[in-house]
């Protein structure tokens, strides 16, 4: 049973209620909305009528003409069977917030007992809001209002044959952190035909950030969650988009709850503390993870794609050893990685573009269960992309627990003192180039 998260109708709908609330002031008044209910919750209204020939008006009421308007549906559907009626539209004309009377949530109760996505859409001279009642409760349904007649074909044309959407609009992606790779990353997803986006960061956008945001002047002051809601919203309405602003550090279970409804988890927060808490989520719930980060002063960037008890996890690069969440200084050596260049990519200073784009390429792979080739990238600004497989290193002690125990009580050593010293973690990495083996 789909359930309505978000309605998408144009400018000219809306007129079309605001003549009908003019043509019969001062009293109530009806319509009906149709048009499309698509798997992720978006409802597309494609048709708006009035109320029909026996709706009964007056001052503090109004009753539609339920035969009218199943007769405007199935006229509708000899065009396009997908059609269907949606909503109810209702005007009280008068000055206020549009709020559902008692009458209004029994009548749209009984509404929903036969069709139960119906919502209704009540206007007033003051506003318009969108509501729907469930266990006898209203609650708002977010609206998006667009400037033309649209269909999501026609806004999808150009990527439906690459994108696989029929697969892509039931998929849910969480982002945590939203500064500049993570409002790139948005973006640049968001014009992929994803379903759902679940947004997650706890800062506003200040005038510093703007140079290096998607954000621009006018949004200063706004949270960075709206400003990436828009963003996406602006490209595809046929997007659902949450936003939730906290702390991820101090509300784990909060972002533990977010990730449960996700598919994939992106850790664009440049802060190797969340990635580790994402990391854990991750592995815990199976849910893949792709983490993105630059060098200081945006000389390059790292993308790290996780599959969970399948390639190597955040920790066996990222080490929880210390403060500084330092790399492992062996391993990075010994496959031609400076300790320098991996501990500063952790850094999200990003003002270039390159690594979100690599990164969301990563995450369709990822949203589309195609087989990852690689799952580390390297990019510098000189554009060499260096492009590796790693796998879980065998004395992780987060992706490969059990065996770290056991290597632990082998020493003689304890899980607390070994976590609090330099732990080694040995990672293996395969270049899966034609001819190439391994990479110096």
């Amino acid at each position: 049973m789909v359930k309505v998260r978000k309605v998408v109708m144009s400018k000219n709908h809306l007129g079309t209620m605001e003549k009908e609330m003019q043509k019969w002031l001062p009293y109530e008044t009806n319509g009906y909305g149709f048009g499309k209910l698509y798997d992720n919750g978006v409802a597309h209204i494609t048709h708006v009528c009035d109320g029909g020939p026996k709706t009964e008006r007056a001052s503090i009421r109004c009753s539609g003409d339920e035969e009218y308007a199943t007769s405007v549906k199935e006229e509708l559907r000899k065009q396009d069977p997908d059609i269907g009626l949606l909503g109810e539209f209702h005007v009280h004309p008068w000055n206020g917030e549009p709020m559902l009377s008692n009458g209004d949530i029994k009548q749209l109760m009984d509404l929903k007992k036969a069709r139960h996505w119906q919502f209704s859409m009540l206007m007033t001279k003051d506003g318009f809001q969108i509501w729907d009642v469930i266990d006898g409760c209203a609650h708002k349904i977010p609206c998006q209002i667009v400037n033309s007649n649209i269909s999501k074909e026609g806004v999808l044309d150009r990527i439906l044959k690459v994108t696989q959407n029929d697969v892509l609009t039931g998929k849910t992606v969480l982002i945590v952190g939203l500064g500049s790779g993570g409002s790139a990353i948005s973006k640049y997803l968001g014009c992929s035909g994803i379903g759902k986006f679940i947004l997650v960061d706890n800062e506003d956008l200040e005038a510093v950030n703007v140079i290096r945001h998607e954000g621009g002047l006018d949004d200063i002051g706004k949270p960075k969650t709206e400003i990436c809601k828009r963003l996406i919203e602006s490209h595809n309405p046929f997007a659902v988009v949450e936003c939730h602003r906290f702390d991820t550090t101090n509300e784990i279970e909060r972002l533990e709850g977010l990730a449960a409804q996700a598919d994939l988890i992106i850790g664009s927060s440049g802060s190797a503390k969340v990635n580790h808490i994402i990391n854990k989520i991750s592995l815990e719930r199976g849910i893949p993870a792709v983490y993105g980060g630059v060098y200081e002063r945006a000389t390059g960037g790292f993308v790290l794609a996780v599959l969970p008890n399948e390639t190597a996890c955040f920790n066996c690069l990222f080490k929880m050893a210390s403060e500084a969440y330092s790399v492992d200084k062996e391993a990075a050596n010994r496959y031609g990685l400076s300790e320098d260049e991996l501990h500063q990519q952790q850094g999200l200073w990003i003002n270039i573009t390159f690594p979100s784009l690599i990164l969301c390429n990563a995450a369709l792979d990822i949203l589309l269960s195609k087989k990852l080739k690689h799952n580390l990238f390297l990019y510098d600004s000189s554009m060499e992309i260096r492009k590796l497989m790693i796998i879980k290193s065998e004395e992780c002690a987060v992706c490969n627990k059990e065996t770290w125990i056991k290597s632990v009580s082998e020493t003689g050593t304890s899980e607390k003192s070994v976590r609090l010293s330099s732990i080694r973690q040995k990672l293996r990495v395969i270049l899966k180039r034609k001819g190439e083996s391994h990479e110096h």
